[in-house]
């Protein structure tokens, strides 16, 4: 993944909520794929399993916050699972079809829990964060970010 891409993700992970952190590790796996088929076509083929790596990662991460009070935690995890084979196929053949079925299911659990997301009424998850507003300023080829937070006094450490 390019460096651009771990800062936007670190930014949107700053002001999400719970709900919006699954959607947030669905679009990093998404990305961590698109990379990997993007490599595999240059031939980087050790680039390419680092990149399976992570997103394997990544659906480990969700495998492992599934709460089983619910049932629909036992179907996630039933897929979780199918993606985790075919991500390791996929590395140890370096075919990037498979990829492509894994992005498929990606894709359809994403626009359910973006629907669940909008709907969620809890605010961010990570306490004593600055607000980012993108697009106040832009220099010379890149765009800015200016941070304006009302308690950016007590960031930090206290004593």
């Amino acid at each position: 993944m390019v460096k651009e891409k771990l800062q936007e993700f670190t930014m949107r992970i700053t002001q999400a909520n719970r709900s919006e952190l699954i959607v947030i590790m669905y679009d990093m796996m998404k990305a961590d794929i698109s990379y990997a088929k993007e490599v595999l076509e240059q031939q980087d083929y050790d680039r390419y399993r680092k990149e399976c790596q992570h997103a394997q990662k990544v659906l480990n991460e969700l495998m492992a916050s599934l709460d089983y009070h619910y049932a629909m935690s036992y179907d996630l995890l039933s897929l979780y699972s199918y993606m985790n084979k075919r991500l390791v196929a996929a590395c140890m053949k370096k075919d990037g079809t498979i990829l492509d079925e894994v992005e498929m299911v990606l894709d359809k659990l994403r626009i359910g829990f973006v629907e669940v997301s909008k709907q969620d009424p809890t605010g961010p998850v990570m306490k004593n964060t600055q607000q980012v507003y993108a697009g106040l300023t832009y220099g010379r080829g890149a765009l800015n970010e200016s941070a304006i937070g009302y308690n950016d006094a007590n960031r930090g450490f206290t004593a």
